[in-house]
Order: structure tokens, then C-alpha cells, then sequence
């Protein structure tokens, strides 16, 4: 049929259709509205598309949107342009991770062979934060000297489990806290003052100082330092009498009312066999030391003794009759019987002249003190460290062993005490006080004395008083 239409028809059939499509195509198709403006009101949560759960998802709500002309600002109202929002629950995840971080503290008490990595890293702290809370105390050490007993506090952010503050109580005292700032930890003492009374106390000597002392409620340690306050005038393993007496004054420390232990000596008084001492704590540009009333320094050049013994085996005689040779020999020192072992401490401050055998002496150690004194100790079992020919040691150095080196006929500590080359009985010698107190010092340490002597005397019982009393009618 197509072949019927001519040729020159079939052309301008197809020029209409190809204006017609142009016009189609040209020609826009109308809007319903130009220049609208859509207001949307709505409040929005920001959520993080990870934490969305459809299934948490509500029921929709419908907003209200509003058209405007811009022309005209004429409100249009259309229900084809109303749409819907959704209010979701924020995730839980979402609400820890933007809520205030929270803190847990733990404490736990420092056991025999614990260290700060051991104990920490039980607990759930990371190696990281061990290692900066470490680097915070390199240079004082204090938490590689814990002690067994002593309790260790942290705390730590729960959210990140990171260590926020972490303090090590030394004692009901002292502590040491180390407290994060940012990536590293500060480091802070923190001590508390106790509340300090002074005391007053004394007791007879029936028995032994020990015995009666705690008898009378003087403490163990307080006894101990009232033997080293008057150790140099007083043997009280030979010296002590029964009916002998001594007085303290002391103070106490208490901490939020309970008492936890004592302070310094500050005065005491000790009567023996007929003599009597008294002793002031008084401190110096020296540092602290005791004195006599008049300023004279309590601590004597040498101790009396240099080991703690059981009896002395044998005296000074210039006559004795010698154990082994059965004939008569000087002994011309002092032999303390003590177990084999037993510590010997130089007596006094010097040079190791001498540290070797000789002959029937055995193992023998001597010391040069200076202004003329000399100290020997013979038959020792061996030499403490840095016992040697030329070093120098102080009063109370460990320097050798007792022992039964040479011509002995049992372990003891044979005792030599010689002046400008004479042997001296060690038992009875007087000895050197030490060095005596700068003048500077001594004026105003007199009138503190006196006013101290005033309160220990006011403080003794009629019958401390009445001893007293007797002994300077004498």
C-alpha cells in the first residue's frame, strides 16, 4: 500500500512529522506553580548510621509544611506536599560513649614477693600505664620498695579502662599519690601531722631495765633508746643495780585521737647504784644530739662494750694465771664470752692500724683513734667487709666476728683498751666525751636546759624525788 502513495506525498508526510515532534519537544510543559518556597520545621538528633536499628524505629509523626509565594507570601496549603519524620531511640552505645565518664577505685594490700607490675596487671591495668606511672617515680623509687603490709589504691576510668590516679600508703602518715596529667603521671607526697603531747614516765629497776621498764608502760623502743642515750656511762649488763631508777619525758603522737606510736626523747634521768645522769635533747647546726645539763655531749669517743655478750670470762689483771700455760701472765684487757659469730663493733671512730694473725691472739683487728688511743680485738672467728689495713670506720661498725682463733679455750672477744701506749681497764677507764657543743649554741641551750630540768623534777613521784634528795645529801 505504501507503494501507492507517491513518492513526492511520502516526503511531505515526513517534513510534518519532523516540525511536529520539534514542536512537541520546544513547547514546556506547564507548572503548576513557579517561584514556591517550602518552609520545613523540625528537630533533628544527629545518630550514627551504624547504631540504627530499623526494628527500634516508631510510628511515624507528621510535620507541618508549609508553601509559600514568594511573590506574595501567601501561605499554599496542598496535601501532596506533606511529609513524615521518624523519632528513633538514641542507641544505647551512643549514650555511654557521650555520657561523663565514671571512675572505680580499688584497693589491695602489698604481699610478701609482690611488685607494682605484678599486682597492677592482676587488676586489668594495661602494661602502658604501669610503665608511665613507673617513669613518675625513677628517680625515688618509692614503688620498688613497697612493703609487705602496706595498701595500694587506684582508680580507673570505666569507659576506657584507663589509670587515672594510683596511691601507695607507706604508713598512717605518709603517702605518695601519682595523678594522670594527659599522657603522663604527676607525682605527690602528701604527709600528715599527728598531734604531739608530751609524756611523763618512770620506773624502779628490781629485775632488769627491760622487765620493770615495761612493767611501767614505757614501750619496748623507748627503752632501747634510753640504753643508747646512756650506754656510754652505764654497763647495763654489769653496771645495773637493783633499786636503780629513771624518769623520761618524752612525747606521744596521736592521729585523729588514737595513739600511734612516740616522737623524740626530750629529757631523762637515769640513778645508778648512787650516781645519777640526766640527758636534754637539744638540736645543733650538728644536727640533734643529747647533752648534760652544763652542755656536755652524752655520746663518749668509744662505747663501752663493742659486743653484746654473756658474761666476762675473764678480767683485767695484771697478775692472772694463764688458762693454758698455767703461769702467771698479765691480762691486760677484758675477755666477754659470746657466742661464735657474734658482731664486734669498733669502738670508737679511727683507722684500722692492723688486720691480720698474730700468733697467740689469733685473728686480731687494732684501731688508732688518735690523741694517743688505741683499741684491739682479739681472737675472731673472721673479718667483717672492708676490714682492711688502712680504712677508716666509725663508731659502731660492724668490723670482724667473735670467735676462738689463737690461745682460747672457748669463743669470746678479747678486749684491749690502751692510752699513749698503757693498757687501760675497758671496764672502769673514763672515757673521752665527744666533741662539745659550739658556743654559739651554748647560750641558748643553758637557759632551755634549766627550764627542762624544771619540768622533769616537777614531774617525779615523791619516791623518784626522795631518791634524789638522798643522794646529793651525800
Amino acid at each position: 500500500m505504501i507503494k501507492l502513495i507517491p513518492t513526492k506525498h511520502l516526503l511531505l508526510i515526513a517534513v510534518v512529522c519532523t516540525l511536529l515532534a520539534i514542536l512537541l519537544i520546544a513547547i514546556p510543559e506547564e507548572q503548576p506553580s513557579q517561584n514556591k518556597v517550602i518552609s520545613l520545621e523540625t528537630n533533628l538528633e544527629q545518630v550514627h548510621q551504624s547504631d540504627l536499628v530499623f526494628n527500634d524505629l516508631q510510628q511515624p509523626t507528621y510535620i507541618n509544611i508549609q508553601k509559600l509565594d514568594q511573590n506574595n507570601n501567601t501561605q499554599l496549603s496542598t496535601q501532596n506536599n506533606i511529609n513524615t519524620t521518624y523519632n528513633a531511640p538514641t542507641p544505647e552505645a551512643l549514650i555511654k560513649k557521650n555520657s561523663p565518664p565514671t571512675y572505680k577505685e580499688q584497693t589491695v594490700t602489698v604481699s610478701s614477693g609482690d611488685s607494682l607490675s605484678k599486682l597492677l596487671s592482676r587488676e586489668g591495668i594495661s602494661a602502658q600505664d604501669i610503665y608511665k606511672v613507673s617513669l613518675a617515680d625513677k628517680e625515688q623509687k618509692t614503688l620498688l620498695r613497697m612493703l609487705p603490709g602496706q595498701e595500694l589504691s587506684f582508680t580507673t576510668n570505666e569507659k576506657t579502662g584507663e589509670l587515672t590516679q594510683l596511691t601507695l600508703v607507706l604508713n598512717r602518715l605518709d603517702k605518695v599519690t601519682f595523678k594522670r596529667n594527659e599522657d603522663a603521671f604527676d607525682r605527690t607526697e602528701v604527709s600528715r601531722e599527728p598531734d604531739i603531747i608530751k609524756t611523763y614516765k618512770e620506773a624502779e629497776i628490781n629485775n632488769s631495765l627491760f622487765v620493770d621498764g615495761l612493767a611501767s608502760g614505757i614501750e619496748q623502743s623507748l627503752l632501747i633508746e634510753l640504753a643508747n642515750i646512756f650506754g656510754w656511762d652505764i654497763d647495763f649488763a654489769l653496771d645495773i643495780r637493783k633499786g636503780d631508777s629513771l624518769s623520761v619525758l618524752y612525747e606521744e603522737k596521736f592521729l585523729d585521737g588514737e595513739k600511734i606510736g612516740h616522737g623524740n626523747i626530750i629529757a631523762a634521768q637515769f640513778i645508778n647504784n648512787g650516781r645519777t645522769f640526766q640527758a636534754i635533747r637539744y638540736t645543733t647546726s650538728r644536727g640533734s644530739s643529747y647533752y648534760t645539763p652544763d652542755g656536755l655531749a652524752m655520746r663518749k669517743a668509744f662505747i663501752r662494750t663493742p659486743v653484746d655478750f654473756t658474761r666476762i670470762s675473764s678480767k683485767f689483771n695484771p697478775n692472772r694465771l694463764h688458762p693454758i700455760f698455767k703461769t702467771s701472765r698479765p691480762h691486760r684487757g677484758v675477755d666477754y664470752a659470746a657466742a661464735s659469730g657474734t658482731p664486734v663493733k669498733a669502738a670508737g671512730d679511727g683507722k684500722i692500724s692492723f688486720a691480720g694473725t698474730q700468733n697467740g691472739y689469733g685473728n686480731v683487728v687494732i684501731i688508732d683513734h688518735g690523741k694517743g688511743y688505741q683499741t684491739l680485738y682479739a681472737h675472731l672467728r673472721g673479718f667483717a667487709k672492708g676490714t682492711r689495713r688502712g680504712a677508716r670506720v666509725s663508731q659502731g661498725k660492724i668490723i670482724a666476728y667473735v670467735g676462738q682463733t689463737g690461745w682460747a679455750t672457748g669463743p669470746h672477744l678479747h678486749y684491749e683498751f690502751r692510752i699513749n701506749g698503757v693498757h687501760k681497764n675497758p671496764v672502769t677507764v673514763k672515757l673521752p666525751n665527744d666533741d662539745p657543743m659550739p658556743k654559739s649554741d651554748l647560750q641558748a641551750f643553758l637557759p632551755y636546759a634549766k627550764q627542762v630540768v624544771a619540768t622533769l623534777e616537777s614531774s617525779h613521784s615523791p619516791t623518784f624525788a626522795q631518791k634524789l634528795a638522798s643522794i646529793k645529801n651525800r
